[in-house]
């Protein structure tokens, strides 16, 4: 009767210990995963600053080459209003005075048309970038599930996981998703830098 005392009371803190060992490794792995999943987010977090970053460059290079267009674009017209040229200057002085004033003019207000446009197209190219390409990855319903487990999944492990001796084997658990994959889908950055 003693001996039947002991080999209960000994199955009892062999389950207890595996019990404990079983709630350590899961908190463990969610541990684990969540310091995965903030290490991915803060991946994708460096990517989309390096994308501002490349974006905001041209964006600036465009807006100062737009200001001094712009500025030059003054000059002309001050230059076709109020600019004079002495009644003596033979005509065709005058004339190349005219037509040069008039073709600086003319590539003037296509460099400052074609930089608003470049700023504007590099712009939008960046935001396209943000949000097609390298999104934040928010794990889904099914990713964050196979975060989670219950002692019932404990029970589940078969009686010689739940009365292994300890430092006899390497003890494996069966997860609630281990056939499923809990990765983030790559992005065409995450894919290209690491």
């Amino acid at each position: 009767m003693e001996v039947l005392a002991a080999l209960g009371l000994g199955a009892k803190e062999l389950f207890s210990y595996n019990r404990e060992n079983f709630k350590f490794d899961q908190d463990q792995r969610l541990e684990r995963e969540s310091l995965r999943l903030e290490m991915q987010v803060k991946r994708f977090e460096l990517f989309r600053e390096d994308v501002r970053d490349l974006v905001e460059l041209t964006v600036d290079r465009m807006d100062v080459y737009h200001l001094v267009g712009a500025l030059f674009l003054e000059f002309c017209i001050v230059l076709f209003c109020e600019g004079r040229v002495q009644a003596s200057a033979p005509p065709f002085l005058l004339s190349l005075f005219l037509l040069s004033n008039a073709c600086a003019f003319i590539y003037l207000l296509l460099a400052v048309w074609l930089s608003m446009h470049a700023s504007i197209a590099a712009h939008s190219f960046g935001v396209r970038l943000l949000t097609r390409f390298v999104r934040l990855p928010i794990p889904s319903l099914r990713q964050m599930d196979a975060l989670r487990s219950q002692l019932k999944d404990y029970e589940k492990q078969g009686v010689a996981n739940l009365l292994r001796l300890p430092f006899q084997d390497k003890q494996e658990w069966t997860q609630r998703g281990d056939d499923d994959d809990r990765s983030f889908p790559h992005s065409a950055a995450g894919s290209a830098s690491g």
